[in-house]
């Protein structure tokens, strides 16, 4: 796997003589619609960066050609400087958080009296300001490559990289799970009937019909190469299968008059912005009556399902405990393993009969969420859906964030949300469910196979719901802690590293895990992810390793499979669009 870590201009690289800039005073001499169809021509039509030099994605116009000459100068002097040929001057995050900015400021405040030859210039120095927040770290001690690997991807890059097609296929086919859940599982009703009544809507089809006809408008729009700013006019859309939802649209979007706090105290509050919440759940931006901009394709494609939760939560007791439980472990992720399963398989649980029945009874006491022995090869799965915190992405604090992912993947001592009571005692998670799983059965205590071998080799695999976390690092991080408690608890006993997956490659690889069987894949992964000693126990992790990219570059899908399952994604929401392709 080949990284490369892209330095992302800021704007004391190119002024350095000047104080920091105000960006919301240069922001409010321009108009707020004109700083959103910016934002939208950047996040849309720049991909996920925007470089410099790029002849064929300029940032300037001819506008702007009085500020042209000395930014070309400034902007030759560092990358002669820094030995760069190019430099990244702008993300989808960077455009972004200008619209948080743009809509913290009310909107009588804009005074519309800006210079068109200065608006180009103004915005560029603005997103280089932002920049230079964005970039801003704060941690207390020195820190380890995965450490600082992993808080960049996360923090910086979660809208950042993503493969659109691939994004609409796993959005779809979670949401698919999620609806069925919802619709025949008792628990769920009132969640689904205030959703409907949240939306103005009958059915749960007009929800998803409305959001798979924006991503292929808006997809489409890309791929013709137009670059400019198109707004989505309801009125005037020939609609003849009737798939878009005028009160699913208004509920989709934000007024551009509206005024968003940047940030608020209430943070579990959904009305402020902390890591751009409020565009998340709302991807579009309504105009004028009737007219919208999809100002995120990036955000609009995970609103069908990962937004989906935070709409349903207040109608499910305990929302965050029986989502997690009952739908991630249960609908997704246990089904996914026995889908996986291979000729290998000398015995597994839960049984096939217990995953399928949607009232399937509960785990007992010290149940592993699914048990595989291939022979003498076990395999331990735990399943995890975390959430971190907005704020503390915002934040960019890396070690509370390495704080937090120890306590929501190895042991929780303390809630970590305020509203709920501090624990009696500390809560095994993750990693150590896992070697408490493999200590059971080393002294032979682990009542749910009978047939265990004397000589075993372990395969703890911890599987995550969230694909942003499954990124490089992340993988490091859990077995420098997973690798401590080996040493102490089972020294001496064939403990391989701990595999960190999505829930999205066990789905999508499953015929490759069905072929080949689970703990050979594993053994090709840690022939190039760790380095074992002679004895063959003792084992180094490679801190770039990511099981993820592993899988997708050894087991690769092909083109034509992966247009296969984004065509079977479409068909599942009744929409045909032939043009529509992966990419």
């Amino acid at each position: 796997m080949e990284l490369i870590v892209q330095k992302i201009l800021e704007f004391h690289d190119l002024f350095p003589k000047e104080k920091e800039l105000d960006v919301r005073t240069i922001l409010k001499k321009y108009s707020r619609e004109y700083i959103v169809r910016c934002c939208h021509v950047l996040c849309n039509n720049y991909s996920n960066a925007a470089f410099i030099p790029d002849n064929n994605n300029t940032f300037f116009s001819e506008a702007s050609k009085k500020h042209i000459p000395s930014l070309n100068e400034r902007i030759s002097n560092y990358l002669n400087s820094t030995g760069q040929d190019r430099v990244c001057y702008c993300t989808v995050k960077t455009a972004l958080e200008l619209m948080r900015v743009a809509f913290s400021i009310p909107v009588q405040e804009y005074k519309n009296k800006g210079q068109k030859e200065d608006f180009e210039y103004d915005m560029f120095r603005s997103i280089l300001m932002l920049n230079e927040h964005l970039m801003a770290y704060t941690h207390a001690d020195n820190l380890d490559l995965a450490s600082l690997l992993f808080a960049n991807n996360y923090v910086q890059n979660d809208i950042i990289n993503q493969n659109q097609s691939d994004t609409f296929v796993r959005q779809v086919t979670h949401y698919k799970k999620l609806v069925g859940f919802i619709e025949n599982y008792p628990k769920c009703a009132n969640a689904h009937e205030l959703f409907l009544q949240k939306m103005g809507i009958n059915s749960m089809d007009e929800y998803s019909k409305t959001w798979g006809a924006l991503v292929t408008l808006s997809m489409d729009y890309l791929k013709s190469g137009v670059k400019a700013c198109p707004v989505f006019d309801y009125n005037q859309l020939k609609d003849e299968h009737h798939l878009i939802s005028k009160p699913v649209l208004d509920n989709l979007c934000i007024d551009i008059t509206a005024t968003i706090p940047y940030d608020a105290e209430d943070a579990e509050s959904r009305d402020n912005n902390v890591d751009y919440r409020n565009f998340r759940s709302h991807p579009l931006v309504r105009v004028d009556d009737g007219k919208y901009l999809i100002y995120s394709l990036h955000l609009l494609l995970e609103r069908l399902y990962s937004s989906l939760f935070f709409d349903i939560k207040d109608g499910v007791k305990n929302a965050f405990g029986f989502y997690n439980k009952e739908f991630v472990e249960r609908r997704l992720f246990q089904p996914a393993v026995l889908a996986a399963l291979s000729k290998y398989t000398s015995f597994y649980l839960p049984s096939k009969h217990d995953v399928e029945e949607l009232n399937s009874p509960a785990e007992k006491d010290g149940q592993p969420d699914f048990y595989i022995r291939e022979d003498y090869n076990i395999i331990l799965f735990e399943c995890k859906a975390i959430r971190i915190k907005g704020e503390i992405k915002d934040k960019s604090d890396i070690s509370e964030l390495l704080d937090l992912l120890k306590q929501k993947l190895y042991q929780s001592t303390h809630n970590t949300d305020k509203t709920r009571k501090e624990k009696k005692k500390p809560e095994d998670l993750g990693v150590k469910q896992l070697v408490n799983l493999m200590t059971r059965i080393d002294e032979d205590t682990f009542e749910f196979d009978d047939n265990i071998p004397d000589e075993v080799a372990y395969y703890p695999v911890l599987v995550l719901e969230d694909t942003h976390l499954v990124i490089p690092g992340i993988s490091s991080i859990i077995n420098s802690w997973y690798k401590e408690l080996i040493h102490k608890e089972l020294p001496n006993q064939m403990c391989h590293p701990v595999v960190v997956m999505s829930i999205n490659t066990l789905i999508w690889h499953k015929q490759a895990f069905a072929r080949f069987g689970f703990h050979t894949i594993f053994n090709n992964y840690y022939s190039k992810a760790a380095k074992y000693e002679e004895d063959g126990i003792l084992w180094s992790f490679n801190p770039l390793a990511d099981f993820d990219t592993f899988m997708n570059e050894h087991y690769r899908i092909s083109k034509s499979e992966r247009q296969k399952m984004f065509n079977e994604s479409l068909s599942a929401l009744g929409l045909k669009k032939e043009t529509t392709s992966v990419n």
